[in-house]
């Protein structure tokens, strides 16, 4: 009901607020309201009506229109319709001057608004102020509506520059009202091929990563582009290379597999020699497994083999235990 009492204000003030030449019109107007058994409270609210209006439908709301009017004396009845996507309401109306400073006069309407039925009644009086200078209520409406939506082309871009695909294609439990973006999916995706087109080289792949992380990817999948054919060539390229640094830092899969064959379970000294720079770059080495030995005398750098270490440590215990 909220976005019927404003639409049917502005139908009202053209039917009273005749100017006469000179000056634009300042009227103070109260209106108060029955719906569906509720008794709005009054409102009251100053307005400025243009010099020379003619028609009863000069300050007309762009959804509705006046089906019909009639004058008799100092007073007028009239018709009615207004339309909103979906939404739909007729009315009557009857209004009466008081001299020419002054109007009373009651409004019906009935039909649909927020996809609801709703039926209701208004009274509205009003009372002239003095003289004002009148600006078109839509054209105020339409320079706001220009402002927001330099606002949200102004978001939207920034998201753009940010690979951000959540308010142009949803998910993560985003709701449709929040895909604010959604008509400039084409620009995204453009923005998405130009930045995975720079990225077929490491150095390219290696700034992208940089300043987009991994938000690339989920953008990429977003516009149909599969992140492992931006990866995967550059994987193969590192592993024939041997750039061992960025196959650990962006090809976990490729990680895994020489990790788990060249790596897993060897301590730096015992792994092939070609292959350390790669298991100490992609991890899998043992860092407390013990030497080969061929035998118990090993030294340490007091000169005293494993085997008399231990009897001496054992010596020490059954001292301080007695037994």
């Amino acid at each position: 009901m909220r976005k019927t009492v404003p639409a049917i204000a502005v139908l009202l003030l053209p039917l009273v607020c005749q100017a006469a030449p000179g000056q634009d019109e300042q009227w103070e107007t109260t209106m108060s309201m029955e719906t569906e058994g509720m008794t709005m409270p009054p409102m009251t609210q100053t307005v400025c009506t243009p010099k020379g209006a003619k028609t009863e439908n000069r300050m007309l709301d762009r959804n509705c229109r006046m089906l019909d009017s009639k004058q008799s004396g100092n007073k007028s009845t009239f018709r009615f319709a207004c339309e909103e996507g979906a939404d739909k309401w007729t009315g009557t109306g009857e209004m009466e001057r008081i001299g020419s400073d002054a109007y009373r006069g009651t409004m019906n309407a009935s039909g649909t608004r927020d996809g609801q039925p709703f039926t209701m009644k208004m009274n509205v009086s009003g009372k002239r102020k003095g003289t004002c200078t009148y600006e078109d209520p839509r054209r105020k409406v339409d320079e706001l509506m220009a402002q927001r939506q330099a606002m949200m082309a102004k978001e939207c871009d920034g998201m753009i520059e940010q690979l951000q695909p959540g308010v142009f294609f949803g998910g993560n439990g985003l709701p449709d009202d929040a895909l604010v973006c959604k008509d400039r999916q084409a620009d995204f995706c453009a923005k998405v091929a130009s930045v995975t087109a720079g990225m077929r080289d490491v150095n390219g792949y290696t700034a992208a990563k940089e300043k987009y992380g991994d938000t690339w990817r989920e953008a990429a999948k977003a516009c149909g582009t599969d992140p492992a054919s931006v990866t995967g060539p550059l994987c193969g390229s590192a592993v024939t290379g041997r750039n061992w640094q960025f196959l650990a830092a962006n090809c976990p899969d490729e990680a895994a597999t020489l990790r788990k064959e060249n790596c897993t379970g060897r301590t730096y000294t015992s792994v092939a020699a070609d292959f350390r720079e790669l298991c100490a770059a992609v991890g899998g080495l043992s860092y407390t497994a013990q030497r080969p030995s061929t035998s118990n005398t090993d030294t340490t750098d007091t000169g005293k083999g494993l085997t008399d270490k231990l009897k001496e440590g054992a010596g020490k215990l059954r001292k301080f235990l007695k037994f």
